[in-house]
Protein backbone atom coordinates (compact mmCIF):
# COMPACT_ATOMS: atom_id res chain seq x y z
CA UNK A 1 0.00 0.00 0.00
CA UNK A 2 1.19 3.50 -1.11
CA UNK A 3 1.79 5.87 1.74
CA UNK A 4 0.80 9.39 1.08
CA UNK A 5 4.23 10.71 0.22
CA UNK A 6 4.77 7.75 -2.41
CA UNK A 7 1.58 9.04 -3.80
CA UNK A 8 2.22 12.46 -3.92
CA UNK A 9 5.98 11.55 -5.21
CA UNK A 10 4.37 9.13 -7.66
CA UNK A 11 1.78 11.95 -9.20
CA UNK A 12 4.77 14.69 -9.26
CA UNK A 13 6.87 12.25 -11.88
CA UNK A 14 3.53 11.48 -13.73
CA UNK A 15 3.09 15.69 -13.75
CA UNK A 16 6.52 15.89 -14.76
CA UNK A 17 6.83 13.48 -17.62
CA UNK A 18 3.31 14.95 -18.76
CA UNK A 19 5.16 18.29 -19.32
CA UNK A 20 8.18 17.18 -20.51
CA UNK A 21 6.36 14.79 -23.36
CA UNK A 22 4.70 18.08 -23.84
CA UNK A 23 7.35 20.53 -24.42
CA UNK A 24 9.07 17.82 -26.85
CA UNK A 25 6.04 17.80 -29.32
CA UNK A 26 5.59 21.45 -29.01
CA UNK A 27 9.52 21.77 -30.09
CA UNK A 28 8.83 18.94 -32.52
CA UNK A 29 6.07 20.87 -33.74
CA UNK A 30 7.78 24.42 -33.89
CA UNK A 31 10.97 23.04 -35.97
CA UNK A 32 9.02 21.11 -38.27
CA UNK A 33 6.12 23.34 -38.47
CA UNK A 34 7.02 25.44 -42.57
CA UNK A 35 5.06 27.55 -44.74
CA UNK A 36 3.45 25.80 -47.07
CA UNK A 37 5.11 25.35 -50.25
CA UNK A 38 2.25 26.79 -53.12
CA UNK A 39 -0.18 29.21 -51.15
CA UNK A 40 -2.50 30.11 -52.99
CA UNK A 41 -4.54 33.71 -52.93
CA UNK A 42 -6.26 34.64 -50.27
CA UNK A 43 -8.97 37.41 -48.84
CA UNK A 44 -6.12 38.87 -46.13
CA UNK A 45 -2.67 38.34 -44.66
CA UNK A 46 -2.59 39.18 -40.93
CA UNK A 47 0.96 39.83 -39.40
CA UNK A 48 1.46 39.69 -35.73
CA UNK A 49 4.02 42.06 -34.80
CA UNK A 50 6.82 41.01 -32.33
CA UNK A 51 10.64 39.28 -33.53
CA UNK A 52 12.38 40.19 -36.33
CA UNK A 53 11.02 39.43 -40.16
CA UNK A 54 7.46 38.95 -39.45
CA UNK A 55 6.17 42.11 -40.59
CA UNK A 56 8.88 41.87 -43.91
CA UNK A 57 7.47 38.37 -44.84
CA UNK A 58 4.14 40.29 -44.55
CA UNK A 59 5.42 42.81 -47.28
CA UNK A 60 6.62 39.70 -49.07
CA UNK A 61 3.65 38.02 -49.47
CA UNK A 62 1.74 40.67 -50.18
CA UNK A 63 3.71 42.00 -53.16
CA UNK A 64 3.76 38.31 -54.57
CA UNK A 65 0.38 38.91 -54.51
CA UNK A 66 -0.90 36.44 -52.30
CA UNK A 67 -3.55 38.55 -51.00
CA UNK A 68 -4.85 42.00 -51.69
CA UNK A 69 -5.01 43.08 -48.08
CA UNK A 70 -2.66 43.17 -45.03
CA UNK A 71 -3.16 43.48 -41.46
CA UNK A 72 -0.50 44.71 -39.45
CA UNK A 73 -1.39 43.85 -35.71
CA UNK A 74 -0.69 44.71 -32.11
CA UNK A 75 1.35 48.05 -33.41
CA UNK A 76 2.81 50.41 -30.60
CA UNK A 77 0.75 53.80 -30.35
CA UNK A 78 3.71 55.67 -31.63
CA UNK A 79 4.64 53.90 -34.34
CA UNK A 80 4.33 55.83 -37.83
CA UNK A 81 3.47 53.55 -41.20
CA UNK A 82 6.79 54.89 -42.10
CA UNK A 83 8.89 53.93 -39.63
CA UNK A 84 6.98 50.36 -40.24
CA UNK A 85 8.14 50.65 -43.69
CA UNK A 86 11.96 51.72 -42.92
CA UNK A 87 12.39 48.92 -40.14
CA UNK A 88 10.87 46.06 -41.96
CA UNK A 89 12.17 45.92 -45.61
CA UNK A 90 16.03 46.24 -45.87
CA UNK A 91 16.16 43.35 -47.55
CA UNK A 92 13.99 44.55 -50.28
CA UNK A 93 14.37 46.28 -53.36
CA UNK A 94 13.54 49.88 -53.75
CA UNK A 95 10.71 49.67 -56.57
CA UNK A 96 9.52 47.11 -53.75
CA UNK A 97 9.66 49.33 -50.79
CA UNK A 98 7.82 52.22 -52.96
CA UNK A 99 5.15 49.49 -54.50
CA UNK A 100 4.70 49.41 -50.08
CA UNK A 101 3.85 53.05 -49.54
CA UNK A 102 1.69 52.89 -52.49
CA UNK A 103 -0.36 50.00 -51.50
CA UNK A 104 -4.00 51.09 -50.68
CA UNK A 105 -4.98 48.23 -48.72
CA UNK A 106 -2.41 47.90 -45.48
CA UNK A 107 -4.06 48.84 -42.46
CA UNK A 108 -2.71 49.11 -38.85
CA UNK A 109 -3.98 47.83 -35.31
CA UNK A 110 -3.10 50.24 -32.77
CA UNK A 111 -5.27 48.10 -30.06
CA UNK A 112 -4.13 45.09 -29.71
CA UNK A 113 -1.18 44.38 -26.82
CA UNK A 114 -1.21 40.32 -26.56
CA UNK A 115 -2.08 37.47 -28.67
CA UNK A 116 -5.05 37.31 -26.76
CA UNK A 117 -6.40 40.71 -28.28
CA UNK A 118 -4.12 40.60 -31.65
CA UNK A 119 -6.89 38.06 -32.41
CA UNK A 120 -9.84 39.79 -30.90
CA UNK A 121 -9.17 42.72 -32.82
CA UNK A 122 -8.39 40.95 -36.28
CA UNK A 123 -11.43 39.33 -35.79
CA UNK A 124 -13.34 42.74 -35.52
CA UNK A 125 -11.86 43.50 -38.83
CA UNK A 126 -12.19 40.39 -40.63
CA UNK A 127 -15.79 41.04 -39.94
CA UNK A 128 -15.72 44.65 -41.46
CA UNK A 129 -13.77 43.71 -44.29
CA UNK A 130 -16.22 41.03 -45.31
CA UNK A 131 -12.96 38.53 -45.32
CA UNK A 132 -13.49 34.90 -45.77
CA UNK A 133 -9.69 32.99 -45.40
CA UNK A 134 -6.67 34.41 -44.35
CA UNK A 135 -2.76 34.08 -44.20
CA UNK A 136 -1.81 34.14 -40.37
CA UNK A 137 2.26 35.40 -40.49
CA UNK A 138 4.03 35.33 -36.86
CA UNK A 139 6.87 33.58 -35.85
CA UNK A 140 7.70 29.29 -35.75
CA UNK A 141 7.95 29.28 -31.99
CA UNK A 142 4.74 31.71 -31.57
CA UNK A 143 2.33 29.93 -34.37
CA UNK A 144 1.13 27.49 -32.12
CA UNK A 145 -0.78 29.50 -30.00
CA UNK A 146 -1.52 32.30 -32.15
CA UNK A 147 -3.25 29.59 -34.46
CA UNK A 148 -5.53 28.55 -31.51
CA UNK A 149 -6.39 31.69 -29.94
CA UNK A 150 -7.45 32.91 -33.59
CA UNK A 151 -9.18 29.75 -34.34
CA UNK A 152 -11.11 30.35 -31.07
CA UNK A 153 -11.93 34.18 -31.86
CA UNK A 154 -13.10 33.88 -35.34
CA UNK A 155 -16.23 32.07 -34.44
CA UNK A 156 -17.37 32.21 -38.21
CA UNK A 157 -15.82 29.94 -41.14
CA UNK A 158 -12.76 32.20 -42.02
CA UNK A 159 -9.86 29.90 -42.98
CA UNK A 160 -6.82 30.30 -41.57
CA UNK A 161 -3.31 29.11 -43.62
CA UNK A 162 -0.76 29.30 -41.14
CA UNK A 163 2.66 31.22 -42.11
CA UNK A 164 5.17 30.08 -39.59
CA UNK A 165 8.54 32.60 -40.01
CA UNK A 166 11.94 31.30 -38.90
CA UNK A 167 15.06 33.36 -39.24
CA UNK A 168 17.56 30.56 -38.75
CA UNK A 169 17.50 26.80 -39.93
CA UNK A 170 16.72 23.86 -37.80
CA UNK A 171 20.19 22.93 -36.78
CA UNK A 172 21.41 26.61 -36.13
CA UNK A 173 18.51 26.94 -33.33
CA UNK A 174 18.90 23.36 -31.67
CA UNK A 175 22.02 24.49 -30.43
CA UNK A 176 21.07 28.27 -29.14
CA UNK A 177 20.25 28.10 -25.29
CA UNK A 178 17.46 31.09 -25.78
CA UNK A 179 15.59 28.92 -28.57
CA UNK A 180 14.78 26.78 -25.77
CA UNK A 181 14.36 29.14 -23.92
CA UNK A 182 11.54 30.94 -26.02
CA UNK A 183 10.02 27.61 -26.53
CA UNK A 184 9.81 27.15 -23.21
CA UNK A 185 7.97 30.40 -22.89
CA UNK A 186 5.83 30.03 -25.49
CA UNK A 187 4.65 26.69 -24.60
CA UNK A 188 3.64 27.31 -20.88
CA UNK A 189 1.27 30.22 -22.40
CA UNK A 190 0.16 27.39 -24.62
CA UNK A 191 -0.64 25.36 -21.91
CA UNK A 192 -2.49 27.93 -19.94
CA UNK A 193 -4.10 29.19 -22.80
CA UNK A 194 -5.69 25.91 -23.49
CA UNK A 195 -6.36 25.81 -19.92
CA UNK A 196 -8.55 28.74 -19.62
CA UNK A 197 -10.25 28.11 -23.33
CA UNK A 198 -11.46 24.58 -21.81
CA UNK A 199 -13.04 26.50 -18.82
CA UNK A 200 -14.81 28.78 -20.45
Amino acid sequence: MKTPIRKIFTSLIIVGGIIIAGYILYVATILTWTPPKKLQPHDAIIVLTGSKGRIETGFNLLLKNRSPRLLISGVQKNITFQEIVDANTANLSKKNIALIYKHCCISLDYEADTTATNAVEATKWIEKNKVENIILVTSAAHMPRAYMLFHNAIETKVGITPYPYRDEERINLVIQPEFWQYAASEYFKFVGNLIRLGQN
